[in-house]
Protein backbone atom coordinates (compact mmCIF):
# COMPACT_ATOMS: atom_id res chain seq x y z
CA UNK A 1 0.00 0.00 0.00
CA UNK A 2 1.15 3.10 -0.92
CA UNK A 3 1.79 6.21 1.51
CA UNK A 4 1.33 10.09 1.48
CA UNK A 5 4.34 11.24 -1.54
CA UNK A 6 6.12 9.80 -3.74
CA UNK A 7 7.65 6.24 -4.03
CA UNK A 8 6.67 5.12 -0.39
CA UNK A 9 5.65 2.12 -0.62
CA UNK A 10 5.16 -0.50 2.57
CA UNK A 11 2.95 -3.56 3.25
CA UNK A 12 0.31 -3.45 5.85
CA UNK A 13 -1.93 -5.69 7.57
CA UNK A 14 -6.26 -5.25 8.54
CA UNK A 15 -6.79 -7.28 11.20
CA UNK A 16 -10.63 -8.98 10.91
CA UNK A 17 -13.67 -6.27 11.91
CA UNK A 18 -11.37 -3.52 11.44
CA UNK A 19 -11.79 -0.59 9.15
CA UNK A 20 -8.04 0.58 9.29
CA UNK A 21 -5.27 -0.65 7.97
CA UNK A 22 -1.55 -0.84 9.95
CA UNK A 23 1.47 -0.66 8.70
CA UNK A 24 3.98 -3.85 9.06
CA UNK A 25 6.63 -2.52 11.28
CA UNK A 26 9.26 -5.91 10.35
CA UNK A 27 8.91 -3.95 6.62
CA UNK A 28 11.02 -1.53 5.21
CA UNK A 29 9.76 1.71 3.06
CA UNK A 30 10.33 0.34 -0.66
CA UNK A 31 10.78 3.18 -3.29
CA UNK A 32 7.69 0.82 -5.81
CA UNK A 33 4.96 -1.22 -5.54
CA UNK A 34 6.75 -4.18 -6.57
CA UNK A 35 9.74 -4.19 -4.44
CA UNK A 36 7.13 -3.99 -1.35
CA UNK A 37 5.04 -6.81 -2.98
CA UNK A 38 8.17 -8.85 -2.70
CA UNK A 39 8.77 -7.99 0.82
CA UNK A 40 5.39 -8.99 1.52
CA UNK A 41 5.27 -12.68 -0.78
CA UNK A 42 8.86 -13.17 0.82
CA UNK A 43 7.55 -12.84 4.36
CA UNK A 44 3.95 -14.61 3.34
CA UNK A 45 6.19 -17.53 2.39
CA UNK A 46 8.63 -17.70 5.25
CA UNK A 47 5.37 -17.69 7.82
CA UNK A 48 3.66 -20.18 5.32
CA UNK A 49 0.92 -17.88 5.22
CA UNK A 50 -2.30 -18.85 3.32
CA UNK A 51 -4.08 -16.58 0.68
CA UNK A 52 -7.61 -15.95 1.40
Amino acid sequence: MSDIGENAYKGRYQKPGMISWKCMNNLEWRETFDEAQSDLNTMAKTKEWEEI
